[in-house]
Protein backbone atom coordinates (compact mmCIF):
# COMPACT_ATOMS: atom_id res chain seq x y z
CA UNK A 1 0.00 0.00 0.00
CA UNK A 2 1.23 3.60 -0.78
CA UNK A 3 1.78 6.29 2.28
CA UNK A 4 -1.55 8.08 0.79
CA UNK A 5 -3.58 4.63 0.61
CA UNK A 6 -2.29 3.91 4.38
CA UNK A 7 -3.51 7.46 5.73
CA UNK A 8 -7.00 6.72 4.40
CA UNK A 9 -7.31 3.78 6.09
CA UNK A 10 -5.76 5.61 9.57
CA UNK A 11 -8.52 8.05 8.83
CA UNK A 12 -11.18 5.72 8.53
CA UNK A 13 -10.19 4.07 11.83
CA UNK A 14 -10.30 7.22 13.20
CA UNK A 15 -13.48 7.50 12.07
CA UNK A 16 -14.55 4.29 13.59
CA UNK A 17 -13.04 5.26 17.11
CA UNK A 18 -15.02 8.60 17.26
CA UNK A 19 -18.52 6.93 16.65
CA UNK A 20 -17.11 4.20 18.95
CA UNK A 21 -16.47 7.06 21.58
CA UNK A 22 -20.10 8.97 21.11
CA UNK A 23 -21.70 5.56 21.80
CA UNK A 24 -19.59 4.92 24.99
CA UNK A 25 -20.55 8.57 26.61
CA UNK A 26 -24.81 7.82 25.44
CA UNK A 27 -23.77 4.57 27.64
CA UNK A 28 -22.24 6.69 30.67
CA UNK A 29 -24.59 9.05 30.94
CA UNK A 30 -27.13 6.50 31.49
CA UNK A 31 -25.34 5.09 33.89
CA UNK A 32 -25.09 8.17 35.41
CA UNK A 33 -28.86 8.39 35.83
CA UNK A 34 -28.83 4.90 37.40
CA UNK A 35 -26.10 5.99 40.05
CA UNK A 36 -27.78 9.23 40.68
CA UNK A 37 -31.08 7.44 41.75
CA UNK A 38 -29.16 4.37 43.49
CA UNK A 39 -26.44 6.61 45.40
CA UNK A 40 -23.72 5.15 43.72
CA UNK A 41 -20.45 6.24 43.59
CA UNK A 42 -18.98 7.47 40.04
CA UNK A 43 -15.51 6.07 40.42
CA UNK A 44 -14.76 2.51 41.11
CA UNK A 45 -11.01 2.29 40.63
CA UNK A 46 -10.20 -1.06 41.89
CA UNK A 47 -13.14 -2.24 38.81
CA UNK A 48 -11.31 -0.09 36.46
CA UNK A 49 -7.79 -1.33 37.39
CA UNK A 50 -9.50 -5.06 37.03
CA UNK A 51 -10.89 -4.32 33.67
CA UNK A 52 -8.00 -2.35 32.39
CA UNK A 53 -5.82 -6.00 33.46
CA UNK A 54 -8.75 -7.51 31.53
CA UNK A 55 -8.44 -5.85 28.53
CA UNK A 56 -4.88 -5.57 28.49
CA UNK A 57 -4.11 -9.59 28.05
CA UNK A 58 -3.05 -11.07 25.02
CA UNK A 59 -1.20 -7.79 23.90
CA UNK A 60 2.48 -7.45 23.42
CA UNK A 61 4.46 -5.94 26.16
CA UNK A 62 5.76 -3.38 23.95
CA UNK A 63 1.78 -2.26 23.84
CA UNK A 64 0.63 -3.13 27.36
CA UNK A 65 1.60 0.21 28.93
CA UNK A 66 0.16 2.05 25.99
CA UNK A 67 -3.30 0.60 25.44
CA UNK A 68 -3.45 0.79 29.86
CA UNK A 69 -2.67 4.67 29.75
CA UNK A 70 -5.47 4.90 27.12
CA UNK A 71 -8.24 3.44 28.49
CA UNK A 72 -7.44 4.79 31.48
CA UNK A 73 -7.71 8.67 30.12
CA UNK A 74 -11.06 6.94 27.97
CA UNK A 75 -12.19 5.59 31.50
CA UNK A 76 -11.39 9.51 33.00
CA UNK A 77 -13.37 11.58 29.95
CA UNK A 78 -15.99 9.05 30.79
CA UNK A 79 -16.65 10.01 34.38
CA UNK A 80 -16.47 13.44 33.58
CA UNK A 81 -19.15 12.95 31.52
CA UNK A 82 -20.88 11.33 34.26
CA UNK A 83 -20.10 13.72 36.49
CA UNK A 84 -21.95 16.64 34.46
CA UNK A 85 -24.86 14.66 33.84
CA UNK A 86 -25.22 14.05 37.48
CA UNK A 87 -25.26 17.89 37.85
CA UNK A 88 -27.93 17.97 35.33
CA UNK A 89 -30.09 15.63 37.40
CA UNK A 90 -29.76 17.94 40.27
CA UNK A 91 -27.06 16.41 42.66
CA UNK A 92 -26.53 18.51 45.31
CA UNK A 93 -22.82 20.10 44.78
CA UNK A 94 -22.46 23.82 45.89
CA UNK A 95 -18.98 26.12 45.95
CA UNK A 96 -19.52 28.23 48.75
CA UNK A 97 -18.05 31.80 48.15
CA UNK A 98 -19.18 35.51 48.47
CA UNK A 99 -19.76 37.63 45.64
CA UNK A 100 -19.30 40.36 48.03
CA UNK A 101 -16.19 42.75 47.51
CA UNK A 102 -13.38 42.57 49.80
CA UNK A 103 -13.73 45.24 52.77
CA UNK A 104 -9.77 45.79 53.57
CA UNK A 105 -10.25 48.60 56.40
CA UNK A 106 -6.94 47.40 57.97
CA UNK A 107 -4.04 45.09 56.20
CA UNK A 108 -0.85 43.57 57.66
CA UNK A 109 2.28 42.69 56.23
CA UNK A 110 5.17 41.28 57.21
CA UNK A 111 8.52 43.12 57.87
CA UNK A 112 8.91 46.75 57.94
CA UNK A 113 7.90 49.67 56.59
CA UNK A 114 10.30 50.70 53.12
CA UNK A 115 9.78 46.57 52.40
CA UNK A 116 8.41 45.29 48.39
CA UNK A 117 5.48 43.86 50.80
CA UNK A 118 4.84 47.06 51.81
CA UNK A 119 4.68 48.27 48.09
CA UNK A 120 2.60 45.61 47.09
CA UNK A 121 0.25 46.29 50.14
CA UNK A 122 -0.19 50.15 48.63
CA UNK A 123 -0.82 48.65 44.92
CA UNK A 124 -3.27 46.64 45.68
CA UNK A 125 -4.86 48.94 48.90
CA UNK A 126 -4.15 52.56 48.01
CA UNK A 127 -5.14 54.60 50.68
CA UNK A 128 -5.67 52.14 53.21
CA UNK A 129 -3.63 52.02 56.55
CA UNK A 130 -0.71 49.02 56.53
CA UNK A 131 0.67 47.54 60.13
CA UNK A 132 3.75 45.74 60.36
CA UNK A 133 3.87 42.82 61.36
CA UNK A 134 7.38 40.27 62.49
CA UNK A 135 6.18 36.64 60.92
CA UNK A 136 4.59 35.42 58.44
CA UNK A 137 2.73 33.04 61.36
CA UNK A 138 1.98 36.52 63.23
CA UNK A 139 0.43 37.85 59.86
CA UNK A 140 -1.95 34.68 59.41
CA UNK A 141 -2.69 34.38 63.47
CA UNK A 142 -4.20 37.97 63.01
CA UNK A 143 -6.36 37.34 60.49
CA UNK A 144 -7.29 34.61 61.65
CA UNK A 145 -8.31 35.82 64.92
CA UNK A 146 -9.72 39.11 63.36
CA UNK A 147 -7.42 41.82 64.39
CA UNK A 148 -6.99 42.35 60.78
CA UNK A 149 -9.27 41.96 57.83
CA UNK A 150 -6.43 41.01 55.34
CA UNK A 151 -2.59 40.60 54.71
CA UNK A 152 -0.35 40.90 51.88
CA UNK A 153 2.37 38.13 51.52
CA UNK A 154 4.55 36.93 49.21
CA UNK A 155 4.20 33.54 47.24
CA UNK A 156 6.13 33.45 44.04
CA UNK A 157 9.93 35.13 42.84
CA UNK A 158 10.76 34.43 39.78
CA UNK A 159 14.52 34.00 40.55
CA UNK A 160 13.93 32.10 44.28
CA UNK A 161 10.71 30.31 43.50
CA UNK A 162 7.82 30.16 45.97
CA UNK A 163 7.52 31.63 49.35
CA UNK A 164 6.28 27.79 50.70
CA UNK A 165 6.07 28.87 54.16
CA UNK A 166 2.91 31.47 52.97
CA UNK A 167 1.27 27.94 51.09
CA UNK A 168 1.79 26.22 54.48
CA UNK A 169 0.13 28.92 56.55
CA UNK A 170 -2.23 29.05 54.07
CA UNK A 171 -3.79 25.55 54.95
CA UNK A 172 -3.39 25.40 58.63
CA UNK A 173 -5.17 28.77 58.93
CA UNK A 174 -7.83 28.27 56.68
CA UNK A 175 -7.62 31.55 54.77
CA UNK A 176 -7.85 32.43 51.13
CA UNK A 177 -6.21 34.38 48.06
CA UNK A 178 -8.65 37.18 46.80
CA UNK A 179 -5.88 39.59 44.92
CA UNK A 180 -2.17 39.02 43.43
CA UNK A 181 -0.39 41.96 42.63
CA UNK A 182 3.42 41.61 40.91
CA UNK A 183 5.99 43.69 42.00
CA UNK A 184 9.15 44.74 39.87
CA UNK A 185 12.58 43.74 41.71
CA UNK A 186 15.39 46.17 41.44
CA UNK A 187 17.80 45.82 44.19
CA UNK A 188 20.54 48.90 45.19
CA UNK A 189 23.42 48.79 46.88
CA UNK A 190 22.84 51.81 49.52
CA UNK A 191 25.19 53.08 52.52
CA UNK A 192 25.36 55.68 55.07
CA UNK A 193 25.58 59.17 53.43
CA UNK A 194 29.47 59.70 52.51
CA UNK A 195 29.94 56.39 52.05
CA UNK A 196 31.15 55.75 48.26
CA UNK A 197 30.77 52.87 46.54
CA UNK A 198 34.78 51.55 47.36
CA UNK A 199 34.21 51.80 51.02
CA UNK A 200 31.76 48.85 51.23
CA UNK A 201 33.08 45.27 52.61
CA UNK A 202 29.74 43.60 53.72
CA UNK A 203 26.15 44.23 53.32
CA UNK A 204 23.38 42.66 54.94
CA UNK A 205 20.17 41.86 53.43
CA UNK A 206 17.42 39.02 52.89
CA UNK A 207 18.74 35.57 51.45
CA UNK A 208 16.57 36.07 48.33
CA UNK A 209 18.00 40.01 47.53
CA UNK A 210 21.58 38.56 48.55
CA UNK A 211 21.22 35.15 46.29
CA UNK A 212 20.08 37.75 43.24
CA UNK A 213 23.01 40.03 43.31
CA UNK A 214 25.66 37.78 44.19
CA UNK A 215 27.39 38.09 40.63
CA UNK A 216 27.72 41.70 41.44
CA UNK A 217 29.03 40.91 45.42
CA UNK A 218 31.55 37.88 44.61
CA UNK A 219 33.04 40.64 41.68
CA UNK A 220 33.69 43.23 44.28
CA UNK A 221 34.56 40.29 47.13
CA UNK A 222 32.24 42.08 49.13
CA UNK A 223 30.82 39.90 52.37
CA UNK A 224 27.05 39.21 52.46
CA UNK A 225 25.16 39.20 55.51
CA UNK A 226 21.56 37.81 55.69
CA UNK A 227 18.75 38.78 57.42
CA UNK A 228 15.45 38.58 57.56
CA UNK A 229 14.17 41.44 55.90
CA UNK A 230 15.52 43.91 53.08
CA UNK A 231 14.26 47.24 54.89
CA UNK A 232 15.45 45.76 57.96
CA UNK A 233 18.79 45.46 56.84
CA UNK A 234 18.47 49.13 55.56
CA UNK A 235 17.07 50.33 59.02
CA UNK A 236 20.10 48.26 60.73
CA UNK A 237 22.89 49.87 58.51
CA UNK A 238 21.70 53.39 59.17
CA UNK A 239 22.04 52.85 62.65
CA UNK A 240 24.85 51.53 62.41
CA UNK A 241 26.69 54.37 60.92
CA UNK A 242 29.57 52.27 59.42
CA UNK A 243 31.36 53.43 56.59
CA UNK A 244 32.05 49.56 55.32
CA UNK A 245 29.03 48.22 55.78
CA UNK A 246 25.90 48.66 53.26
CA UNK A 247 22.60 46.99 52.46
CA UNK A 248 21.01 45.21 49.13
CA UNK A 249 17.01 47.17 49.65
CA UNK A 250 15.28 48.95 47.18
CA UNK A 251 15.14 52.57 46.17
CA UNK A 252 12.21 53.33 49.03
CA UNK A 253 13.60 51.55 51.77
CA UNK A 254 16.76 53.48 51.49
CA UNK A 255 15.18 56.97 51.48
CA UNK A 256 12.96 55.94 53.79
CA UNK A 257 15.71 54.80 56.43
CA UNK A 258 18.24 57.59 55.14
CA UNK A 259 20.85 55.90 53.38
CA UNK A 260 22.68 57.17 49.79
CA UNK A 261 22.36 54.95 46.65
CA UNK A 262 25.42 53.71 46.10
CA UNK A 263 24.23 51.72 43.17
CA UNK A 264 21.26 51.14 41.44
CA UNK A 265 19.79 46.88 39.95
CA UNK A 266 22.35 45.39 41.37
CA UNK A 267 20.66 41.91 40.76
CA UNK A 268 21.87 39.94 38.21
CA UNK A 269 18.33 39.36 36.51
CA UNK A 270 16.86 42.32 35.18
CA UNK A 271 13.71 40.71 35.24
CA UNK A 272 13.41 39.80 38.82
CA UNK A 273 9.67 40.46 40.04
CA UNK A 274 7.99 39.34 43.05
CA UNK A 275 4.26 38.00 43.23
CA UNK A 276 2.31 38.68 46.48
CA UNK A 277 -1.06 37.62 47.46
CA UNK A 278 -3.60 39.36 49.61
CA UNK A 279 -5.48 37.01 52.03
CA UNK A 280 -8.02 36.65 53.83
CA UNK A 281 -10.82 34.57 55.75
CA UNK A 282 -13.69 34.89 53.01
CA UNK A 283 -13.66 33.26 49.51
CA UNK A 284 -14.65 35.80 47.61
CA UNK A 285 -15.39 35.54 43.44
CA UNK A 286 -16.22 38.59 41.24
CA UNK A 287 -17.15 38.50 38.00
CA UNK A 288 -13.85 39.63 36.67
CA UNK A 289 -11.56 36.56 38.02
CA UNK A 290 -10.28 34.76 35.93
CA UNK A 291 -7.70 32.60 38.17
CA UNK A 292 -8.70 30.16 40.88
CA UNK A 293 -5.80 28.54 43.13
CA UNK A 294 -6.58 24.68 44.96
CA UNK A 295 -4.95 22.25 47.04
CA UNK A 296 -5.26 18.94 46.71
CA UNK A 297 -3.31 15.36 47.46
CA UNK A 298 -3.67 12.30 44.97
CA UNK A 299 -4.72 9.05 46.02
CA UNK A 300 -2.32 5.86 46.16
CA UNK A 301 -2.44 3.94 42.77
CA UNK A 302 -1.00 4.31 39.39
CA UNK A 303 -0.98 7.22 37.37
CA UNK A 304 -3.01 9.12 40.07
CA UNK A 305 -1.39 12.74 39.74
CA UNK A 306 -1.12 11.55 35.65
CA UNK A 307 -4.85 11.30 36.11
CA UNK A 308 -6.07 14.26 38.16
CA UNK A 309 -3.72 16.85 35.78
CA UNK A 310 -5.82 14.77 33.30
CA UNK A 311 -9.20 16.17 34.87
CA UNK A 312 -8.34 19.37 34.75
CA UNK A 313 -7.50 19.08 30.93
CA UNK A 314 -11.13 17.51 30.53
CA UNK A 315 -12.82 20.72 31.83
CA UNK A 316 -10.60 23.34 29.39
CA UNK A 317 -8.85 24.34 31.87
CA UNK A 318 -5.21 25.90 31.72
CA UNK A 319 -2.73 24.90 34.26
CA UNK A 320 -0.75 28.29 35.41
CA UNK A 321 1.51 26.78 38.06
CA UNK A 322 2.15 23.68 39.93
CA UNK A 323 4.37 22.52 42.73
CA UNK A 324 4.25 19.84 45.70
CA UNK A 325 4.50 20.46 49.56
CA UNK A 326 5.09 17.69 52.30
CA UNK A 327 1.91 17.33 53.81
CA UNK A 328 3.22 16.92 57.24
CA UNK A 329 1.60 14.16 58.12
CA UNK A 330 3.23 10.87 56.77
CA UNK A 331 7.01 10.84 55.18
CA UNK A 332 7.34 11.36 51.45
CA UNK A 333 3.50 12.06 50.68
CA UNK A 334 3.07 15.57 49.23
CA UNK A 335 0.21 17.98 48.58
CA UNK A 336 0.01 19.70 45.14
CA UNK A 337 -0.46 23.21 44.99
CA UNK A 338 -2.66 24.40 41.34
CA UNK A 339 -3.03 28.24 39.70
CA UNK A 340 -5.22 27.51 36.67
CA UNK A 341 -7.44 29.86 34.22
CA UNK A 342 -11.16 30.05 34.88
CA UNK A 343 -13.82 31.68 37.28
CA UNK A 344 -15.82 29.89 40.33
CA UNK A 345 -18.91 30.65 39.06
CA UNK A 346 -18.74 28.73 35.38
CA UNK A 347 -20.64 25.66 35.22
CA UNK A 348 -18.00 23.91 34.12
CA UNK A 349 -15.49 24.28 37.04
CA UNK A 350 -18.49 23.74 39.33
CA UNK A 351 -18.87 19.99 37.82
CA UNK A 352 -14.94 19.97 37.53
CA UNK A 353 -14.90 20.51 41.38
CA UNK A 354 -17.66 18.42 42.08
CA UNK A 355 -15.33 15.33 40.21
CA UNK A 356 -12.16 16.43 41.91
CA UNK A 357 -13.97 16.68 44.89
CA UNK A 358 -15.44 13.01 44.70
CA UNK A 359 -12.45 11.14 43.90
CA UNK A 360 -9.29 12.74 46.15
CA UNK A 361 -8.81 12.64 49.37
CA UNK A 362 -7.93 16.15 49.87
CA UNK A 363 -8.91 19.57 47.80
CA UNK A 364 -9.80 22.96 49.20
CA UNK A 365 -10.39 26.01 46.69
CA UNK A 366 -7.62 28.48 48.54
CA UNK A 367 -8.30 31.41 46.13
CA UNK A 368 -9.83 33.21 43.44
CA UNK A 369 -8.14 36.32 41.67
CA UNK A 370 -7.74 38.67 38.71
CA UNK A 371 -4.74 37.65 37.12
CA UNK A 372 -3.99 41.42 36.80
CA UNK A 373 -4.21 43.96 39.25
Amino acid sequence: MTLNELRKRIDELDLNIKELFLKRMDVSKNVAQIKFYTGDKILKPEREEELIQKLCEGLEEDFKNSYASLLRKQMEVSRCCQYRKMLELGAEFQIKFTEEPLKAESVCFQGIPGSYSEMAVKNIFPGIKAYPVDTFEELFQSISDGQRQTGVVPIENTTAGGVYEVYDLLIKYDLYVNYMNVVKVDHCLAGIPGARLEDIKEVYSHPQAIAQSMEYLKMHDIKAIAGSNTAIAAKDVSERKEIRTGAICSREAAERYNLIILLERINHNKDNATRFAAVSKQLTVQENHDKIAVVFACPHRIGSLAGVLGIFTDYGVNLTEIHSRPDGKKPWEYIFYVDFTGNLKEERIRAMFYQLTEELPFVKIIGSYKSKL
